[in-house]
């Protein structure tokens, strides 16, 4: 796996450089060598904040820690990205049983009469790759997220759909024609 430490603010040692390395390569085995594991590391007032992400060919993980002590905030990064990967393996292995995965069909709706572009403020954009999975999938790689919805591309389908979570806990798939 491929490791890329961004500092913004912070300047890590060359030892905890070696020991961020060490920590990651132990998930070497869980992934294969395109992987990436992207670590930044953030100096904020009196808060040091390490988030850590890891890129794989099916999903990505996702942590992010604020303590006083840098080093502090990459052990916690660390546990809870285990828990992640261990949470992953074992809703792959459960396939979602008993969920109920509803499609809608929509319309876009043309709001270009009722509303002028200075109503709107968009405050950050994103620019997401879309992989093909299956439906199952995208809502594991959503909830490993914790996003309310995930943009993906249908294997099924070969078409760009959206699942999000529903109020009542249960899940919603948008497809596109």
């Amino acid at each position: 796996m491929k490791i890329k430490i961004i500092e913004k603010k912070y300047k890590a040692t060359e030892k905890m450089k070696e020991k961020m390395a060490k920590k990651l390569s132990k998930f070497d085995n869980f992934f294969d060598d395109s992987s990436e594991a992207q670590v930044v590391l953030i100096k904020e007032k009196e808060r040091e904040i390490c988030e850590i992400t890891i890129y794989t060919k099916d999903t990505i993980f996702r942590v992010e820690q604020t303590t006083r002590d840098m080093y502090e905030s990459f052990d916690e990064c660390i546990e809870n990205i285990k828990k992640q990967i261990r949470k992953y393996k074992t809703k792959l292995e459960k396939r979602f049983k008993g969920k109920k995965i509803e499609a809608i069909d929509w319309e876009p709706y043309d709001f270009q009469d009722e509303y002028s572009e200075e109503d709107f403020n968009i405050i950050k954009t994103k620019t997401v790759s879309v992989k093909p999975m299956f439906v199952e999938e995208a809502i594991l790689q959503m909830n490993l997220l914790n996003h309310q919805f995930y943009i993906f591309k249908n294997a099924e389908s070969n078409q760009i759909a959206i699942v999000y979570k529903r109020k009542d806990g249960d899940y919603g798939l948008i497809e596109t024609k």
